[in-house]
C-alpha cells in the first residue's frame, strides 16, 4: 500500500481510526521505523528553533540562548521513545494488545501532524500573532483527540472515555515521574525557600 501523505493528513482529522489501522497494516520493519522517527524528530526541532526565532523577532523579546537544534532532537526522540513505551505498557496492563514498535509508529506520526499545525502557526505568528497563541491550544487538543483514537485502535480498546481517562492519567503519572528523576539527579533545583514559590 502506497501511502498517500496528503489523504492520511485530512483523515487524521476526520477518520483518525483508519489512519491508525493504516500506519499497522504498512508492517514496517523497524529501521523504517526509527529512520521516520528520527526525520520527524528532526525536521520539529528545525522548526521549533525557527519558531523561536520568529517569535523574538515579532515580540522584539529576548528568549535568550535559543535551545541548539540537536538537544531539542535528543529530547523529542527520547520522549518519542518512553511515549511509546507507557502507551504500549499502560495500554496492556488493562487488557489490551498493543505492541512498542507500532506505538511507536504512531506517535511519530501524531509528532508530523503536529508538526504540520506548528508550520500553520509559525506562518500565524507572522501575520496575526494572537491567532497564533490560539493554535497552540488547539494543537494540544488535537495531540489529545489522536491519542485516544490511535490507543484505541492499537489496543483494541472501544470505550473512548475509559481511553482518554487512561491517557490523562498515564500522562500525569509520567510527568511526576519525570519530576522526580529531574530533581534526585540535580537537573532541576528545588528552591531552598517555599516563601520563593
Amino acid at each position: 500500500m502506497q501511502p498517500d501523505l496528503k489523504e492520511w493528513l485530512v483523515r487524521s482529522f476526520t477518520d483518525p481510526k483508519s489512519v491508525a489501522r493504516d500506519l499497522i497494516g504498512l508492517n514496517l520493519n523497524a529501521n523504517a521505523r526509527f529512520m521516520a522517527m528520527v526525520l520527524v524528530v528532526v525536521m520539529t526541532a528545525i522548526l521549533g528553533t525557527l519558531a523561536q526565532l520568529v517569535f523574538s523577532f515579532i515580540t522584539k523579546v529576548d528568549i535568550g540562548t535559543v535551545t541548539p537544534p540537536l538537544t531539542v532532537v535528543g529530547l523529542q526522540g527520547a520522549l518519542l521513545v518512553y511515549g511509546a513505551f507507557a502507551m504500549s505498557f499502560v495500554g496492556q496492563r488493562f487488557g489490551g494488545h498493543g505492541k512498542f514498535p507500532d506505538a511507536l509508529l504512531l506517535l511519530t506520526w501524531i509528532e508530523f501532524v503536529l508538526m504540520i499545525g506548528q508550520m500553520i502557526q509559525v506562518v500565524l505568528m507572522v501575520f496575526f500573532p494572537i491567532s497564533a497563541t490560539l493554535m497552540s491550544v488547539l494543537l494540544v487538543a488535537l495531540m489529545f483527540y489522536l491519542l485516544v483514537q490511535f490507543t484505541m485502535v492499537l489496543h483494541g480498546f472501544e470505550n473512548p472515555v475509559a481511553t482518554g481517562f487512561g491517557v490523562i492519567l498515564t500522562f500525569l503519572g509520567s510527568a511526576m515521574i519525570a519530576g522526580i528523576v529531574l530533581v534526585s539527579t540535580g537537573l532541576v533545583q528545588m528552591p531552598a525557600d517555599p516563601a520563593s514559590l
